[in-house]
């Protein structure tokens, strides 16, 4: 056993009821102090971080040993709020450009002043936006493997921001305004509309096998084969880009590039670290070749 002193970093940031020492078996895991604190403070184990006095972050998984905590060794505690999980945060910002869109496509009166009818284009844009987030919906129920992470609830704003505003209200009000997305010639329409298909196809068969390589409700990784994955570490990524691209090119409108845009240079940063990950974990096996997210360049 060792006795370990419990502290917040601050003042502001002081917890009631946090004893100023707690005597814990050395061999435990970090879940287990979690736990002993969570059981005095009376609050939930996702709101509570620990830290040593570097910063260091002690991570759940580990043993408390990989920590060479000492008799009257300091861990930092810090209360990180009211938590969601991240699945709900996922239905939150996806369910927000279905009902946006929605709205700007069928109430004209109220966002435009006038009544007009859409093109086809126009009309088929909405159609391959709300399929997609239909899908994602659906991923997230159904396909998507989450481990016990969470979120602060007040980050869920800032997060569905970029879906709420870039591809919401900013895509919509552009898109189905009167006399934008003049239509294409028939084999540039029907062909975009099959880009659209293939990739969004392609992209559902990724996030099944990234789903199959991790046991639901552990964070467990391993190396994703198959699929897409032989040429990049994030195939996913890579075929949403595509759909995105689609749907700009149907479009043709400024708003839809710059959605497109700043959500795929948002994947490629969280694939580089994604591909960092996999040739850290898995060093010497992970295959050369492979690039982050885009085939044979990135």
């Amino acid at each position: 056993m060792v006795t370990i002193n419990l502290r917040t970093k601050s003042p502001k940031a002081k917890i009631s009821r946090l004893p100023p020492t707690l005597d814990i078996d050395a061999s435990a895991t970090v879940e287990s102090l979690v736990a002993s604190i969570s059981e005095v403070t009376k609050l939930g184990t996702e709101r509570l971080r620990l830290t040593l006095i570097d910063n260091t972050r002690l991570l759940p998984g580990t043993l408390l040993e990989k920590y060479d905590l000492q008799d009257n060794s300091i861990v930092y505690v810090k209360d990180l709020g009211l938590q969601v999980s991240w699945s709900t945060v996922f239905y939150i910002e996806y369910a927000g450009p279905i009902f946006i869109h929605l709205f700007f496509y069928n109430f004209q009166s109220i966002v435009y002043g006038k009544t007009f009818e859409h093109s086809t284009i126009q009309a088929t844009v909405l159609d391959l936006i709300l399929l997609h987030y239909i899908k994602r919906e659906f991923e997230t129920m159904f396909v998507h493997r989450f481990s016990n992470a969470s979120m602060p609830a007040l980050y869920i704003a800032r997060n569905s921001a970029h879906y709420w505003l870039l591809s919401g209200f900013l895509l919509a009000y552009f898109v189905y305004a009167p006399g934008a997305c003049s239509d294409l010639p028939g084999f540039v329409y029907y062909g975009l509309v099959a880009l659209w298909v293939y990739a969004e196809f392609s992209n559902f068969v990724t996030h099944l096998i990234l789903s199959s390589l991790r046991p639901k409700g552990t964070t467990q990784r391993k190396i994703p084969y198959g699929y897409g994955f032989s040429l990049v570490s994030c195939p996913n990524y890579f075929f949403e880009s595509l759909a995105w691209l689609a749907v700009v090119l149907l479009s043709r409108s400024w708003s839809a590039a710059l959605f497109w845009l700043v959500s795929t240079a948002t994947m490629y940063k969280w694939a580089l670290k994604k591909h960092s990950k996999y040739k850290h974990e898995f060093a010497g096996k992970y295959p050369k070749a492979r690039k982050a997210i885009f085939p044979y360049i990135a």
